[in-house]
């Protein structure tokens, strides 16, 4: 797009504006390439002209995305006009083109123009401080929350040790008295339970302190689904929804037990979803392809609600559940991401949602972009 055309431009008089198009310098930024970063010196107005410039600052130990710039809107302004570095990060989301305003230009066009631009440009500045301080509390109230979580889980994982051994003991003294199979299925499935739990109260304090921990094993995706389904195959039998399970041998290396949880959280959102449609129908799959494996969770609901579906991997963020804690998604996107790889959705309302995780196969694979 032309710069004349972009925002940051549309106020100025027709003199000031031709001075600063002549004066800017045009570049051309590759996917995940950084604009400028935070602590830098601002030197100048960045106008986006073609594709989507991610803003993020650093929050501990982890990104928080601020905003997302479009073509025809700018950033950096205010770095430019307090004199001070720049607040964040700037960075390209795919092929970016941008046309950067010199600060000396702006501020030397600046003195030349009326006062009523220099209002509008101070407004637009409290505009974008009242968006970073509205970010600022979620952040703070945020962290109060997972600080609370983190605490809980501690306290559950002390509190289920002893009864977990005292069941864990009487499946073992029962499958010493009983050996007839349905016995021995039984006691498996009270092993396999007890061990969820412990490693789900796990998860969640891992996640209250910003880490995931993988424990990579060898395994296919049949094992996968098939383990899934021991685990949770008696619970959505009784949910009456129609489901299909579908599988494409081959070799993975992943945490099993955590996409296992991945998978049960998605699938627990479909069920949710289309609980009360008739005809509800869930279909999970697992393949493989150019080294990447692809895990699939399909519904027929009625689609994630609108005002949350730029929210939905945030922690806490729910919509109309009948209960949640709004972490399932957040601690998938963690589990995923620790894998190297990328958690997508398409939804359209009245129709159903997809959730789409792709992972490296292995190791040995590269990450996924």
């Amino acid at each position: 797009m032309d710069a004349r055309a972009n925002h940051f431009l549309e106020n100025f008089s027709p003199e000031g504006r031709e001075r600063l198009v002549n004066r800017l310098v045009y570049r051309e930024l590759a996917p995940g390439e950084y604009l400028f970063r935070e602590g830098e010196p601002a030197d100048g107005v960045c106008l986006v002209l073609e594709g989507h410039v991610e803003v993020f600052r650093m929050a501990s130990v982890r990104e928080q995305i601020l905003t997302c710039v479009n073509p025809g809107d700018f950033l950096g302004e205010i770095s430019v006009l307090d004199g001070h570095k720049r607040l964040a990060t700037g960075r390209a989301l795919g092929n970016v083109s941008v046309a950067i305003i010199p600060s000396e230009v702006l501020l030397a066009v600046l003195d030349t123009e009326p006062i009523t631009l220099t209002l509008h440009l101070f407004q637009n500045i409290l505009g974008h401080l009242r968006e970073l301080n509205d970010l600022f509390v979620q952040e703070t109230v945020g962290k109060e929350k997972l600080a609370t979580v983190g605490e809980m889980a501690n306290s559950l994982l002390r509190d289920l040790h002893a009864p977990i051994q005292v069941i864990l003991s009487a499946a073992d003294a029962i499958r010493a008295n009983h050996s007839d199979e349905a016995t021995v299925d039984c006691c498996q499935k009270m092993e396999l339970q007890c061990d969820r739990l412990v490693a789900m109260a796990g998860e969640l304090l891992e996640f209250s302190r910003g880490e995931i921990k993988l424990h990579l094993e060898r395994t296919d995706t049949s094992e996968l689904v098939r383990q899934f389904l021991a685990a949770n195959g008696d619970s959505l039998r009784i949910t009456g929804i129609k489901f299909g399970f579908e599988d494409q041998p081959a070799e993975i290396e992943v945490d099993s037990l955590r996409l296992q949880h991945v998978l049960q959280n998605l699938v627990s959102n479909a069920v949710e979803a289309v609980d009360s449609k008739p005809g509800g129908r869930i279909d999970v799959r697992a393949w493989v392809s150019d080294a990447v494996l692809f895990l699939s969770v399909r519904d027929n609901g009625p689609g994630i609600p609108h005002e949350i579906e730029n929210r939905v991997f945030e922690p806490f963020v729910v919509s109309d559940k009948k209960g949640g804690s709004g972490l399932g998604l957040a601690i998938a996107l963690k589990v995923v991401t620790a894998h190297r790889g990328k958690i997508t959705f398409e939804t359209q309302a009245g129709q159903g949602t997809e959730f789409l995780i792709r992972i490296p196969q292995d190791a040995a694979s590269p990450a996924i972009e």
